[in-house]
């Protein structure tokens, strides 16, 4: 079983294309790849079944589990399209675990017809781009009702900005989007480098020292989770926040969940 990761930079929405023949040995494959693509909290996960060789019922079971943990730990949907007569039949044991659509576009229509909250601006690498940066949170926390993240958020996309202003030094987009478990705050430049934070031990206090790095010390301290993806052409640097503000266990740090 061969899986790919796919994200739309337009919309957000990631797909998740499975190729081959869904086993007992290769369930837990796709299971971690359709959860490393929730926990990047795009506005939905599509699954493409079309390449699914053979599966059985019981392998099968992963995808409405998988299903159920994007939903209860990210807030994200995952909606399956595209499966074969097989695939199809066999699914009908989870037909009410699971969204299942003919095709993509009828995948896409769901989820547009669910409103995904979902902001993007594009800025220049200039100094008034971090100003325009909270702009953009300030405009999203009104809208989707976020008052208790509105500080934490101007914070964190001011930093993230900044960072994009200073080390890449490229033109970079700014997204924000929200599941109802965690806002998502991203920012998405030109350059390759991979961020790094001064270090990654707890902090002692909630001023990090006055050095390099001390933008992302600011981002880790105060969001419940950040890392960085590589892209072509760059990277997405981004950090999200649990709409109840409780930092979970082992936060601390960067993590890499994988290439989209």
């Amino acid at each position: 079983m061969r899986t790919t990761k796919v994200r739309d930079l337009d919309t957000g929405v990631t797909t998740v294309r499975l190729t081959g023949d869904l086993t007992a040995t290769t369930q837990t494959t796709v299971r971690a790849t359709i959860g490393t693509a929730a926990a990047e909290c795009p506005p939905a996960v599509l699954v493409d079944l079309s390449d699914v060789s053979r599966a059985d019922s019981a392998p099968l079971n992963v995808l409405a589990a998988a299903t159920h943990q994007a939903q209860r730990a990210w807030g994200v949907p995952v909606l399956l399209y595209a499966p074969t007569p097989q695939v199809r039949r066999c699914l009908g044991a989870f037909r009410t675990l699971v969204s299942l659509y003919d095709d993509r576009w009828h995948a896409l229509t769901a989820v547009h017809a669910h409103v995904p909250r979902w902001i993007r601006q594009r800025l220049r690498p200039q100094p008034t781009a971090a100003a325009e940066a909270r702009a953009v949170l300030d405009e999203a926390c009104l809208i989707w009702n976020l008052g208790l993240l509105n500080e934490p958020a101007r914070l964190v996309a001011s930093e993230l900005a900044a960072n994009a202003i200073r080390h890449a030094a490229t033109a970079f987009e700014l997204t924000a989007g929200y599941t109802g478990r965690y806002l998502r705050i991203a920012v998405r430049d030109g350059s390759p480098t991979m961020p790094r934070p001064v270090d990654t031990r707890p902090p002692t206090c909630h001023v990090p020292p006055p050095e390099t790095g001390r933008g992302l010390r600011l981002v880790e301290i105060t969001s419940t989770y950040w890392g960085a993806t590589r892209i072509p052409g760059g990277k997405i640097v981004w950090a999200l926040l649990r709409t109840n503000r409780r930092r979970s266990p082992g936060s601390a740090g960067a993590a890499d969940p994988g290439t989209p």
